[in-house]
């Protein structure tokens, strides 16, 4: 029994689909698929009932997760106190939603490389004679040893799992979380703009209500890449009596900044600079006003597994440092 044939097995099983699951896996789908029969083999019954366009887990299926899950831990936990006992440890593991403001993103790896760099016993950055005076400056960074891996995008949907499979220590996404085997700082809010055509009656207006939007169609981007997020938004909107919401069925940005240019839809979006969600809407055919304050906000944070920052002290003694670098306004 291999360890790949376990993480197919609960990545199928989270998924339901041997394609997404290798989108995630970064294979395709045949190895994927492969290695489920291998597993299938290796403990004589089928995990899965297989239809045309999913997998769905058999009784065995689901009597064999939770404990694969819990065997796929152990033996995180095991390859990090081996490291640990050889001083050997391995940099930390750090995702990003795409959504996330560029700028915020850069600001957070800068201040937790340089935390790391400066600090092998968890010292603060700034304590420290070659940490970089401005933490915004990516390219003082250049000759220090971070400790921490290259970041990975993915959306919310998938880091947090992979903060609970401990494949990750640490995620940016969006709140809130509703795991409660997570731990969550929050770091920075942004309001929303409502994007639109630049001719349109609204577009002069300097700041919106969602009582102004009431009559008019609002198309937002799948509710499954950032599902409490985005549910929390949808909510909202609801509370407000407004009933012409549209949701995209795929993530596609051209395509939603197009059907906005070619009619009278809005959609809910970040300013040109809080990242690829906005900058689709930096042409000058468009516009994009506020909501006003305390409409809906969307605040960004970052996530952490209770169990691994049980077992590994950087994660608290760098969530402490960001807690410093980011203090609550």
């Amino acid at each position: 029994m291999e360890i790949g044939q376990l993480r197919a097995f609960v990545t199928v099983a989270e998924e339901g689909h041997v394609g997404r699951a290798a989108t995630r896996l970064h294979l395709t789908p045949s190895p994927v698929s492969r290695s489920i029969r291998a597993l299938e083999h290796e403990l004589g019954v089928e995990l899965f009932v297989r239809s045309h366009h999913s997998l769905e887990l058999t009784e065995a299926g689901r009597a064999a997760l939770p404990r694969i899950e819990a065997a796929l831990r152990s033996l995180e936990e095991a390859r990090f106190a081996a490291r640990q006992a050889a001083g050997q440890l391995a940099p930390l593991r750090l995702g990003s939603t795409h959504f996330a403001p560029p700028h915020v993103v850069d600001r957070v790896v800068a201040t937790i490389c340089a935390f790391l760099a400066g600090a092998p016993g968890q010292t603060r950055a700034s304590d420290a004679p070659d940490a970089p005076d401005d933490l915004d400056d990516l390219d003082a960074l250049d000759a220090l040893d971070g400790g921490l891996a290259d970041l990975i995008h993915n959306p919310s949907s998938e880091l947090l799992p992979a903060l609970d499979r401990g494949e990750l220590d640490l995620a940016l996404v969006h709140l809130p979380v509703d795991d409660p085997s997570l731990d969550v700082l929050p770091l920075v809010a942004y309001r929303l703009r409502v994007a639109m055509r630049a001719d349109d009656e609204l577009a002069t207006r300097t700041c919106l209500h969602l009582a102004d939007l009431r009559d008019r169609e609002i198309l937002l981007t799948p509710t499954r890449l950032q599902p409490v997020a985005m549910r929390r938004l949808t909510d909202r909107l609801e509370q407000v009596g407004h009933a012409h919401v549209v949701t995209m069925r795929e993530q596609d940005l051209l395509l939603l900044a197009n059907t906005i240019r070619r009619s009278r839809q809005l959609t809910l979006t970040g300013s040109v600079n809080s990242g690829p969600a906005g900058r689709v809407f930096a042409d000058p055919v468009f516009a994009l006003v506020p909501l006003a304050p305390g409409e809906i906000d969307f605040q960004l944070g970052l996530a952490w597994s209770r169990a691994t920052a049980a077992r590994d002290a950087r994660i608290t003694a760098v969530v402490d440092h960001l807690r410093d670098a980011f203090p609550p306004r």
